[in-house]
């Protein structure tokens, strides 16, 4: 066998045309990915090799066809293969041998091509390339030419010619890779025999190991696929009978070993940070879905490097879904305006897909020339469907968290790093289509209460709030000086910037909610302090305490809302008349205004981690205390340039006169939100009289209880603006987060869902919000200055390789045959 396989690949590249083909096929794929724009990994602007590996399977189409169609037909024609039958081998050790000598040739076409690796990882500036993923997509291209191979040297059996032997190869190879595929996603085979249909084509399999997932199940379908294809040409050649039985016997036995191999889950991420690895908690969610549930992704079509990165990105993880859901997953990428000429139709549907969540970006990218620009409308958003009457849950692939380069914020405006940006997006794609789904498949919806009864807001300041909750949720109203709230009914209670005290009996209620396993959510002014009052002043007030009476409360339960007020040099501005224009009309300006400090996670949590800054309104500091059994999180903190005002604290718009009060700016991190999780203990334990216990039992047919029941969650907010929002005269309610003029949108809404989904849900889903993904780009600079060093090294370094390999094969063959 071995004999026959050394026989194959000498007589390969004992002729000009071996080394001719392998040139050509490794100096075609150097300009494709190092030299043409569309296509160039260097314009893709990451240190990844995930474009190369998506377009090879297409270039193999090709090549492996010109290395195997002489294999057999060449024998053939010129009478040599009645020789070989003479030899001490089988029919099948011949075969097998001369697919050994087309895989040795395969590979010395293939390994030239790790130069493109180490450009980019010479070329990388941050994280390098991901090895483990790198390794993994070679082995998915080595499998995926075995199988070709096969191909190849059965099309060579069955004809003498070799140019329809490569057709024939070639017409056979694409017909398993994308054939099946393309089948499978007719419109007649939804949700029935599609996923089966797509199991006995190899795109399917190739696609989830050439991102660094090796999967038993892929594994054994291409050795079922080169067996069949060796069988099959075997049968071929042989001197047998009932070739047409045995030829359907071995077709029947691939479709059960690829159908009964797709039920083996073993699966082993090859990735350096495990970004194909689902959480516990996302498997189960999962392994449980029923019925199919169709994914619309709109981010497609000509895209920007970040986008594209993104997009792919998408598509990895819902393969990923899909992998243990039972296959229950169908994916769909389109542009929502494709097919719709009328551009009044597509303004029409723009504007309802806008309604129900969908996001439209305009972006002008630069082309390289930079003679021009693209102009073109990104739609990153998707669309999760699951039964036909239930309405959609749009997905925004987005990250919330705005990441920007470092910058001083007296001076100049921040500057996104865009590509930092869209790598949290990235981190945060499971859990987003996670929770999609878990929205769309729970069997029953929380009731979420907003508290009234002491001074709260219920005018067009919460509208923003009520819209935020009345898909996902049943919303409603609780009035707690009616009644006691029903820790069994209500699943959260959401208590925003009350104004009037809370008397004994309405913390009674609450501490009673607590106890019997309710969540609530604070946002609590604790000082009266509005931009209002500054306005009706001469540019000064003092803020004073509201004394709502929660202190000892939320002490009980392991919290302090401090009594003062937080600045940091890190805030927003607002705008202020500074004067008049040359024509009378009113001159505004934008100024920093501390007391709008800009928050965001500084340890990790499953809620605010990986969020855009978060938009206060005067917010107070927070401090936790000793609660036993309680534990306790800092979700939103200050800079690190922060100060307390200590009450009575004055709101003045000199707030900062002098270098003196900038140096006053010193600490750091000052805690604004925390999640409390534990049991409980009542802030009434052993206080009230027998009267008032036995009145809490007539009232909620429950006795009083003076430790939780079970463990509840809580979230105290030192600001109640945090989840309210402007109302313009002209527009009307604003989203939270969103100050006039200041044209930029917070986080506030992205961290009030997260709060109410934690608190609401039992399952553990927001574990995957912590999982982060390395952030691999290339160095702009460098490549700037050496892009012509780095084209001329990949296009002609490869094809050096095997001339190199070539010449030395021919002074070893001369060596050893010279006499």
């Amino acid at each position: 066998m071995w004999m026959i396989c050394k026989k194959e690949w000498q007589q390969f590249f004992a002729s000009v045309t071996g080394y001719l083909v392998l040139g050509i096929f490794l100096g075609v794929t150097g300009l494709l990915f190092f030299v043409f724009p569309d296509t160039s990994l260097l314009n893709f602007g990451y240190a990844s090799l995930a474009p190369f590996f998506q377009l090879m399977p297409w270039l193999l189409l090709f090549l492996i066809p010109a290395i195997t169609m002489r294999s057999i037909s060449d024998e053939i024609r010129t009478g040599t293969y009645e020789l070989l039958q003479t030899l001490p081998l089988t029919l099948r050790q011949i075969i097998v041998g001369k697919y050994l000598g087309v895989l040795l040739i395969v590979l010395i076409a293939l390994v030239p091509t790790v130069v493109y690796a180490v450009s980019m990882q010479a070329l990388s500036i941050t994280g390098g390339i991901d090895v483990g993923a790198t390794i993994g997509s070679y082995i998915s291209l080595f499998l995926l030419a075995g199988v070709y191979a096969t191909i190849g040297i059965y099309a060579s059996s069955v004809t003498n010619n070799t140019i329809a032997a490569f057709g024939i190869g070639a017409l056979i190879s694409f017909a398993l890779f994308a054939g099946f595929s393309a089948v499978a996603k007719l419109p007649i085979l939804n949700g029935g025999a599609d996923y089966y249909i797509e199991l006995l084509g190899i795109q399917l399999h190739a696609a989830n190991i050439s991102r660094g997932v090796l999967a038993a199940a892929d594994i054994i379908y291409f050795i079922a696929v080169i067996g069949f294809f060796l069988y099959i040409t075997q049968l071929r050649l042989a001197s047998t009978t009932k070739k047409s039985t045995k030829l359907l016997a071995a077709v029947a036995l691939l479709i059960s070993i690829s159908v009964a191999g797709s039920m083996i889950s073993n699966r082993l991420d090859l990735t350096e940070d495990k970004r194909f690895t689902l959480s516990k908690s996302t498997v189960q969610l999962l392994s449980n879905i029923d019925s199919t549930i169709t994914v619309e992704v709109f981010l497609t079509g000509s895209l920007p490097a970040d986008y594209k990165k993104l997009s792919m990105a998408t598509a990895d993880v819902l393969a990923s879904f899909n992998n243990y859901a039972n296959n229950q997953i169908r994916v769909v990428f389109k542009h929502p305006g494709d097919g719709i000429q009328s551009d009044t139709a597509k303004a029409i549907l723009y504007d309802s897909l806008q309604k129900m969540g969908v996001v439209f970006e305009q972006s002008n990218t630069a082309q390289e020339s930079g003679e021009a620009t693209l102009n073109q409308l990104i739609v990153p958003s998707a669309m999760v469907y699951y039964q036909k009457n239930q309405p959609p849950v749009a997905v925004d692939l987005r990250s919330s968290r705005k990441i920007y380069k470092q910058f001083n914020v007296l001076s100049e405006e921040p500057q996104e790093d865009v590509e930092a940006t869209r790598n949290a997006a990235e981190a945060l794609l499971e859990n987003k289509f996670a929770t999609a789904i878990d929205k769309l498949t729970r069997k029953e919806i929380p009731t979420i209460a907003y508290v009234v009864g002491n001074g709260q807001p219920t005018d067009l300041t919460v509208n923003d709030l009520g819209e935020s909750l009345r898909n996902d949720y049943r919303l409603g109203i609780f009035d707690l000086k009616q009644a006691y709230p029903d820790a069994s009914v209500i699943k959260t209670l959401v208590m925003v910037k009350p104004k009037s005290k809370f008397t004994e009996e309405d913390l009674l209620k609450l501490d009673q909610y607590v106890m019997n396993g309710g969540n609530i959510i604070w946002f609590i002014d604790k000082l009266h302090a509005e931009l209002d009052s500054l306005k009706r002043t001469e540019g000064q007030y003092t803020a004073f305490d509201r004394g709502l009476g929660l202190d000892e409360l939320l002490f009980k339960y392991g919290v302090r809302i401090n009594g003062d007020l937080l600045q940091d040099l890190n805030c927003s501005k607002i705008p202020l008349v500074v004067g008049k224009n040359p024509d009378g009309s009113i001159r505004m300006q934008r100024i920093p205004w501390p007391y709008y400090p800009l928050l965001s996670a500084r340890t990790p949590n499953p809620i605010s981690e990986n969020l855009d800054r978060v938009l206060p309104i005067f917010p107070s500091s927070i401090d936790t205390v000793m609660a036993k059994g309680i534990q306790k999180t800092i979700l939103l903190a200050s800079d690190t340039n922060s100060r307390i005002l200590p009450s009575p604290a004055l709101v003045s718009l000199n707030s900062v006169r002098s270098q003196e009060d900038l140096y006053s700016f010193n600490k750091s991190y000052i805690p604004v939100a925390v999640l409390l999780e534990g049991k409980f203990n009542s802030l009434f334990s052993n206080r009230l009289p027998k009267l008032v216990i036995d009145s809490v039992k007539m009232s909620t047919g429950k006795p009083y209880l003076s430790a939780a029941i079970k463990a509840g969650k809580q979230i105290v907010v030192a600001d109640g603006d945090i989840v309210t929002n402007e109302v313009s005269n002209t527009t009307g309610p604003l989203p939270m987060g969103l100050i006039q003029m200041e044209n930029y949108r917070f986080a506030n809404r992205a961290f009030f869902l997260n709060s109410i989904d934690y608190l609401s849900s039992d399952n553990a889903l927001f574990e995957s919000r912590n999982k982060t993904v390395v952030l691999r780009l290339l160095n702009k600079q460098k490549l700037k200055e050496q892009k012509t060093f780095w084209q001329i090294i990949n296009v002609l370094l490869p094809v050096v390789i095997v001339l190199l390999t070539g010449y030395f094969f021919q002074l070893w063959r001369k060596k050893r045959y010279s006499f």
